[in-house]
């Protein structure tokens, strides 16, 4: 059987167990297939071998953020894995992976592209956090339990000021994450779209945005003086998190490449809707 596929590099969170352990057990299937592969640990992230023709992400729907976030500008396929309990960015469970792995090596897994965001931070005209790339969603938010205000703005045209408790910018991957359980749309995953989704709104008329991603979107956090102060920050797929200062304007947009997602031939997005988020249920 000819093989597609023949240097895969495996990313796993080594602080897992669970996860070390299935990466040894997929690293000798690997090779037992005639692939060579490569243990990449979390903490080791962006030392991609460059002669690498697939990732796997073995993990949680976290672990195949991270990788997403590393493989942006390489021409290499993701394909995760899932050891977790959710899964939903994943191709295959890893308790069917001797099976499905032969497929996977012909070239018979399907290839999804996906859009990523950018956030960049300036204060002025000076940029003080360049790029940070987000598979999933940026978001804004205070560190206070309390609400506090931000100006949006789409393009060059201003949106609105926002009251409540933070702002999510998501993409349509992430719109089944933060911004779905904050009572955002579902948004199918190859749309060219970005969706802005307010946060415990102060007003019952804020509601989510679904926005063409070819222009930028800015928000200006009002943190406030005195005991009404309040410190923002910028999450980036909850993972990268920056403290953000007085006057400090986030610019989210769209990234320039895009992150190529293996999926099984069979993948059916409604379906993975219905057995992961129990969606549709009565």
């Amino acid at each position: 059987m000819p093989a597609q596929f023949k240097k895969i590099a495996v990313f796993f969170n080594q602080h897992k167990e669970a996860a070390a352990r299935w990466a040894k057990a997929v690293n000798e299937l690997i090779e037992a297939k005639g692939a060579c592969a490569v243990n990449i640990p979390c903490r080791d992230h962006g030392k991609w071998d460059e002669n690498a023709d697939l990732v796997i992400a073995l993990g949680g729907d976290g672990t195949v953020l991270h990788a997403a976030r590393d493989l942006a500008g390489r021409d290499i396929p993701l394909l995760g894995v899932n050891t977790g309990s959710l899964g939903f960015l994943s191709g295959m469970d890893v308790r069917d992976f001797a099976d499905r792995f032969d497929a996977v090596l012909s070239g018979g897994y399907a290839i999804q592209e996906r859009f990523l965001l950018q956030a960049e931070v300036f204060s002025g005209a000076k940029k003080i956090v360049d790029a940070q790339i987000a598979f999933n969603d940026c978001v804004i938010k205070a560190m206070e339990p309390r609400a506090f205000s931000m100006e949006a703005q789409y393009g060059d045209k201003f949106l609105k000021t926002y009251l409540g408790d933070g702002l999510i910018i998501a993409t349509p991957t992430g719109s089944t994450a933060y911004a779905l359980a904050a009572s955002g749309p579902i948004v199918y995953p190859v749309l060219d779209v970005i969706v802005l989704v307010p946060i415990c709104p102060h007003a019952l008329t804020q509601r989510p945005l679904v926005l063409p991603a070819d222009s930028p979107i800015s928000v200006l956090p009002q943190v406030g003086h005195g005991d009404f102060r309040r410190h923002p920050i910028l999450s980036v797929d909850g993972q990268l998190n920056f403290k953000l200062n007085p006057g400090d304007r986030v610019v989210i947009s769209k990234h320039k490449d895009r992150i190529k997602l293996m999926l099984p031939p069979d993948y059916d997005y409604f379906e993975v809707l219905n057995k992961k988020m129990k969606w549709g249920e009565r």
